[in-house]
């Protein structure tokens, strides 16, 4: 950082630099023209007219010429500096002594330049400029004095204007000691800022947590990379008004503004993930607001893990209490059927005996599996190998002809998943909708669509059949345990994929088909 304030100082410099050039040539035009135009002020006691026109054409000359130097030899700077400051004095003791000596007041010019010198060469050996200008000066008086032509009095003048160098240089050179510190100082506390704000703009960035930033017109001023992920990877983000970007957050938003208070949660699309927000105001009149935004699924699932842990052990003692006496009603009701003095209605009622009994154990055995299952063992496979040999498995397991469709868009999409977990939720729904297309249509069809989400860049799997579909009513629920519209289901089927795949920072979502039928999509989480 060093060397670029060195730069940013330099350059500075060399512009003031021009500055003074660009002053010697105004001052050297003037004295031209004064010249032309006999100016009493000077004229009158010129003794060597020719002496000062050739010496205001030298000090014109040579400030055209320096100013051409300065561009071009940008690596001498100290020299040019140097070289132009005594030119300066020697051409202002001709012009001085061509006007008759000190009584012109020429020779205050000198100051400018001694001043200059202390200004931008910053160095204490600057000051022998101001002590060649006071030998200048005083030589210019003495020479006069000895020659008659004026009298001591401009001696002890000529003695004042050098004490005035020496006090401008001293000033000149402290005070540009001063200014190179301070400007450190600033440019050193510009550079930690910048350098603050950078490493806090990067640290934001890569926050798990989303955090937008949105003005008054709820335009969108700021996004780091969590919260573009969470919307799914929006394009032109920056600026963007953001209903354009997420409806349901910028409906969120307008509520709280009018209501200072807004929802926990939303889900950005009907497959997204459930996210948790907070909103609060940057100036204090939410002119400015912040959103932050933070996928549940892991929260989720930690909670999930706690909540299987609580009911493996409740689902242990339940399982021992309960099977005992339901495998002796069983067992009965087996011996029972087989007696000959039977009557039918009776039979009717030890079949309903029998088909409950297994519908409860049926049950027992889905809680078990659920509380005892064991932890994710995620790992990334190809998804296409996967699904032939499920459709397979299904074909060999089926006693009728399947028709199963599989489409994987690119072949070679890889997901990260248990792979056990992950069959097991495949087979579930793929099974449910064979059994619905087959009640609806005569066959059993099914189709198992892989693909990418073009916004969210996610791999997802479609589960797609062909039976009468879900009413939005039954919808909203069937993903809750023990919800069944089948009287042969234990309602555990569904709410154990959804578990599964939200142990796997997967979703199992319900899409609804227009043209019929249901789908169930799998969303997988990104393969790092």
């Amino acid at each position: 950082m060093s060397n670029q304030l060195k730069t940013e100082h330099l350059n500075t410099s060399k512009r003031a630099l021009q500055i003074y050039t660009l002053y010697r040539v105004i001052v050297a035009i003037s004295l031209i023209l004064l010249f032309q135009f006999r100016a009493t002020s000077i004229i009158t006691e010129q003794s060597l007219p020719g002496l000062f026109h050739w010496s205001s054409i030298a000090y014109l000359l040579s400030g055209f010429l320096f100013y051409f130097l300065n561009q071009t030899l940008n690596d001498r700077f100290r020299i040019l500096v140097e070289l132009q400051v005594f030119v300066d004095i020697i051409l202002l003791t001709l012009l001085m002594h061509a006007s008759g000596g000190l009584t012109t007041g020429l020779g205050i010019l000198m100051a400018v330049s001694v001043t200059t010198a202390c200004l931008l060469v910053e160095r204490t050996s600057s000051i022998v400029f101001a002590a060649i200008a006071t030998a200048a000066v005083l030589g210019e008086a003495i020479y006069l004095n000895l020659a008659g032509i004026s009298n001591f009095d401009s001696v002890t003048q000529a003695g004042l204007l050098g004490a005035t160098f020496f006090a401008t240089s001293l000033f000149a050179l402290l005070t540009a000691r001063r200014l190179r510190q301070s400007e450190l100082e600033a440019e050193t506390t510009s550079i930690d800022l910048a350098n603050m704000e950078a490493m806090n703009e990067k640290i934001i960035q890569f926050m798990k947590t989303g955090v937008i930033v949105i003005n008054q017109q709820l335009r969108i001023q700021f996004i780091n990379t969590a919260a573009w992920q969470l919307l799914d990877m929006p394009e032109h983000v920056q600026g963007q008004y953001l209903k354009l970007v997420s409806p349901e957050l910028d409906r969120i938003v307008k509520h709280w503004k009018q209501s200072g208070h807004a929802f926990s949660s939303f889900r950005h699309s009907p497959t997204g993930s459930k996210i948790a927000i907070k909103l609060t105001d940057i100036d204090g009149d939410k002119n400015q607001v912040i959103i932050f935004a933070e996928d549940t699924t892991p929260m989720r699932q930690q909670a999930q893990n706690l909540k299987l842990a609580s009911l493996g052990r409740l689902t242990a003692s339940i399982a021992h209490e309960i099977r005992n006496p339901l495998g002796a009603m069983s067992h009965a009701a087996q011996l029972l059927i087989e007696s000959p003095e039977l009557t039918t209605p009776d039979r009717k009622l030890v079949d309903m005996i029998q088909s409950n009994s297994i519908r409860i154990n049926a049950i027992i055995e889905n809680i078990m599996q659920l509380s005892q299952r064991k932890i994710s063992d995620a790992q990334t496979f190809k998804l296409k190998p996967f699904i032939d040999s499920l459709v397979q498995e299904l074909n060999r397991n089926s006693k009728e002809t399947l028709e199963i469709f599989t489409d994987v868009n690119p072949t070679d999409l890889e997901v990260n998943f248990d792979v056990s977990q992950l069959r097991q939720v495949v087979t579930n729904l793929s099974e449910n909708g064979l059994r619905y297309s087959k009640e609806h249509t005569g066959k059993a069809q099914l189709s198992l669509v892989a693909g990418v989400n073009f916004k969210s860049q996610r791999v997802f799997l479609d589960v797609i059949d062909r039976g009468e579909g879900i009413t939005n009513e039954v919808a909203q629920n069937i993903f809750e345990p023990f919800f069944t519209t089948s009287s042969k289901g234990t309602g555990l089927g569904l709410y154990v994929s959804k578990e599964l795949c939200e142990a796997n920072q997967s979703q199992l979502d319900y899409i609804p088909v227009p043209s019929g039928g249901s789908c169930f999509r799998i969303t997988f989480a990104r393969v790092e």
